[in-house]
């Protein structure tokens, strides 16, 4: 039997540890507010010492980073 996809989640790292993970609610469509919310997000971790990446994102969310320039900034990992 096959396992339905897991959604998108943020993880919040330290270094190279897992500090928090929460998934994104599955009402947010990938769209430019995401993608702001995601680089106010990565901005406020950046001022923690610490940073965001995403896991299971959307091919859709991953070309919205890339259109607005924040692959490098915000990174994702599958």
């Amino acid at each position: 039997m096959l396992r339905p996809r897991p959604g998108p989640t943020v993880v919040l790292t330290r270094g190279d540890a897992e500090v928090a993970t929460w998934p994104l609610p599955p009402g947010d469509r990938a769209g430019m507010e995401l993608v702001d919310r995601l680089a106010r997000l990565q901005l406020e971790a950046l001022r923690l010492g610490c940073s965001i990446r995403l896991r299971h994102a959307s091919a859709e969310l991953i070309e919205l980073l890339e259109l607005a320039g924040l692959d490098d900034v915000v990174s994702t990992n599958e």
